[in-house]
Formats: structure tokens, C-alpha cells, sequence
């Protein structure tokens, strides 16, 4: 790289940390800080249960999400159903410590699926009180939904929103195969 070339990279790279450093006048320091280091009950569970052989799904919802909702009409039982050789945990989230039991009932969402509920930081609907990592990993959108296989390596993460079954089961399919090259 020509010396030119390296030291306007350096310099961009250099200008771009120190505006990135929020003053204390910054909107930005208005949210709290959370300790995202120590494990809550929740993530502990899901942490031994996809250690394990087999395959995981982690399902991150909520009893008051539109789009959460929609997916349980649209499937969750019948994947859950035939699938016997996957773990599924329903996680749910931002419900001010509501399980949402009510409404996995309703949709007939059968027993063998592991219920936790992820404790926020505070009240649920103020936003900077939401949990939006677990496990080191990012959600920010739910429903979230994610696949681990091979003792706990995540093969796929739905992070957008409402998934459908079929692209469900298709990553299912996916993560059971026993590529060449592992």
C-alpha cells in the first residue's frame, strides 16, 4: 500500500474513534449502561441445553407482539411436532417478566417446549430497559429465532421479524446435514 494511501486511512480510522466518543452533553449517555457479563437464569439454560448433541432452536417472543403472535397461528405447533429430535425453547422477552404461558397455551404449543422468560432492566416498556443480547449474541427485532447445532455453534439466526415455517424447516434440514468440509 502506497505510504500516501496508509496514512489517510490511519487518519480517517483515527478521526472516526474520537467522534464516535459520546460527550457527557450526548443524548447517548442518557441511556443507562447494562452489564450484559453476568448470565441471567435464562441464558444459563439455554447454554447447557445447546452444549448438547442434537439440534436447538431458540425462539426470542413476546404475548404482546402482532408479529410474535401471528407466527404461533401460522405453524410453530406443527414444526414442533415434527421435529422430535430438536429442542425448542420459547424465550420470552420484553413483557416485564410475563411468561406469555396463556398465550403458548392457547396456540397449543406442546410441553416438551422449553419455557424461560428474560428479565429486562427495568419496566419493559421503557425501551433502554430491554435486554437486546443473549448470550453475547445481538436481537433487536422480534420475534427472533435461531438455530444451533454441533454443541452449541449457531447455524442460523432469523433476526427480522416473523419467519415462516417453511424456511424454518428448511434451516432445520439444513443444520442435520453432515457437511464434508467440518
Amino acid at each position: 500500500m502506497p505510504r500516501f494511501s496508509l496514512l489517510a486511512l490511519l487518519v480517517v480510522l483515527a478521526m472516526g474513534c474520537a467522534t464516535a466518543q459520546p460527550t457527557t452533553d450526548s443524548p447517548a449517555t442518557s441511556a443507562p449502561a447494562h452489564d450484559y457479563t453476568a448470565l441471567t437464569d435464562a441464558e444459563r439454560a439455554v447454554q447447557a441445553q445447546i452444549a448438547q448433541d442434537g439440534l436447538h432452536v431458540v425462539h426470542f417472543w413476546a404475548p404482546w407482539c402482532d408479529n410474535s403472535i401471528s407466527e404461533l397461528q401460522n405453524g410453530w405447533y406443527e414444526v414442533v411436532e415434527q421435529n422430535p429430535d430438536v429442542t425448542f425453547t420459547f424465550v420470552t422477552v420484553w413483557s416485564d417478566n410475563a411468561t406469555g404461558e396463556d398465550v403458548l397455551t392457547q396456540y397449543a404449543i406442546p410441553e416438551r417446549v422449553v419455557r424461560l422468560t428474560l428479565p429486562d432492566f427495568g419496566p419493559s416498556g421503557d425501551k433502554p430497559n430491554r435486554r437486546k443480547q443473549f448470550l453475547g449474541l445481538p436481537f433487536t427485532w422480534i420475534p427472533t429465532t435461531w438455530v444451533f447445532h454441533k454443541n452449541g455453534q449457531l447455524a442460523y439466526a432469523f433476526n427480522w421479524g416473523e419467519l415462516e415455517m417453511p424456511q424454518l424447516q428448511q434451516a432445520l434440514d439444513g443444520a442435520r446435514n453432515a457437511w464434508s468440509h467440518d
